[in-house]
């Protein structure tokens, strides 16, 4: 099928050396689904008959360099963009870990692939391939969409997130799948055709098999996207949570859970319209703010001092502990940890310590979470905007976002599947503390 995308220059050269050094390559997945949803893809990946040694071998060991042991590719880096191009992939044996691994046989699902390093052709690494919707090929030199599926274009166009060829053994070989499948849903409002749906429901257990680097690098990426809120509620209405991040789901339904949710809403808001960055530490932030004020209920006013030993061990146990057991960065968690404390910083300064305070690293991101802390309780902003100048920030209000361009509440993720809210589920959910 002839397709005429508009791609990133140095996606095309990536593409156009291989294919003058002899090998098959295109560009793959979700860069294609994005495209024809026509929607500016994040990044570009590229697929090649190139084993890795051969794409370092094309591109000299300064541009490229080999990374990974469960899934090795390369690391092409033109015009100072980084492109992650893989081999071609066929279906692995399963089950089929180096004893270096440090993977229990015995534990694991007895067709879970733990590496996944087995070259085939361009047909058979589309159909080992994780969904329907990202199994599409582009080869941007000819203008060629492949769909060797036979249904990625056309569930594309239905908004289908389907899994190719049996869904229950696509969960097992990877867990992580259920993640993305359901990213699918809250990103582009999909839904799961009913096949990939019951496997999903009754394969939600496995996820306890997959590496903890594997979903903390998940939910990373959730926290800087711009739908990280969808995300959540599609994740908690599939039953998907207590799997992932049991302690967010012990406290769905809380106050300060209804709080995470606005504020990472208004955040999002501000990342789709290029106001601000997409942050982890202020995702982060966002989401335990409220149970930060909950937990400093109990601390005594007087002579309060956010930098404090005490309330800094507060704030690191609920950023620690509201997305456990999933481990963000180090960094990241201590950023985070400074934007909480600008928060009491810049409410009660004056302008005398301004200065000072727009000179700290946080300053910027403790200015947006103000922000949108008080536009989620629907305040007028104007006057702390002018209170507190952007610095460094894009100098575009912030309240200058409607409501209506991102609506979250007339998003309904999974209307059919609410009994999950019910079943089990206490009316009142415990706090942290309890």
């Amino acid at each position: 099928m002839h397709a005429d995308f508009v791609i990133s220059r140095g996606a095309y050269e990536v593409v156009a050396t291989l294919q003058d050094s002899g090998f098959e390559t295109y560009i793959v997945g979700g860069a294609i689904r994005d495209l024809l949803l026509e929607r500016k893809p994040k990044d570009f990946d590229i697929s090649t008959s190139a084993t890795p040694e051969e794409v370092r071998h094309v591109f000299g060991r300064r541009e490229a360099r080999i990374i990974g042991k469960r899934f090795r590719l390369a690391h092409v880096t033109i015009n100072n963009e980084l492109f992650e191009v893989s081999t071609f992939r066929r279906t692995p044996q399963h089950n089929n870990a180096p004893a270096s691994s440090g993977h229990n046989f015995h534990d694991l699902p007895e067709n879970m692939i733990v590496s996944d390093n087995s070259y085939g052709s361009s047909q058979e690494d589309a159909f080992r391939r994780d969904f329907t919707v990202n199994a599409l090929f582009y080869d941007p030199v000819k203008h060629d969409l492949i769909d060797h599926t036979g249904r990625g274009i056309e569930d594309i166009e239905k908004r289908i997130v389907r899994a190719i060829g049996d869904p229950l053994l696509r969960f097992e070989e990877d867990p992580v799948r259920m993640l993305r499948a359901l990213k699918l849903v809250a990103q582009f409002d999909f839904s799961l055709d009913s096949d990939t749906e019951n496997a999903l429901f009754a394969s939600l257990p496995l996820l306890q098999h997959a590496s903890s680097g594997r979903l903390s690098l998940e939910l990373e990426k959730i926290l800087k996207s711009s739908y990280c809120d969808r995300h959540f509620e599609v994740f908690f209405d599939y039953g998907l949570l207590p799997y992932f991040l049991p302690e967010l789901s012990e406290v769905w339904g809380s106050e300060p859970c209804r709080q995470l949710i606005e504020l990472l809403y208004e955040r999002n808001c501000r990342v789709d319209a290029g106001i601000y960055r997409d942050s982890i530490s202020l995702a982060l932030a966002a989401s335990a703010y409220p149970f930060v004020i909950k937990e400093l209920d109990t601390l005594s006013k007087d002579n309060f001092n956010p930098l404090s030993d005490e309330v800094f061990d507060i704030f690191n146990r609920v950023v620690s502990r509201i997305f456990a057991p999933q481990t963000l960065m180090i960094k990241v968690r201590e950023a985070a940890i400074r934007i909480l404390q600008m928060q009491f910083l810049l409410e009660n300064s004056d302008i005398r310590m301004l200065p000072d305070l727009m000179r700290r690293k946080s300053y910027a991101h403790g200015r947006e979470l103000l922000m949108i802390r008080h536009l989620a309780a629907g305040e007028n902003i104007t006057d702390l905007e002018d209170r507190f100048p952007a610095g460094k920030s894009p100098g575009v209000s912030a309240s200058s976002i409607h409501r209506k361009n991102r609506d979250r509440k007339n998003f309904k993720p999974n209307k059919k599947r609410n009994f999950h809210r019910k079943k089990g589920r206490p009316e009142s959910p415990p706090d942290f503390d309890e």
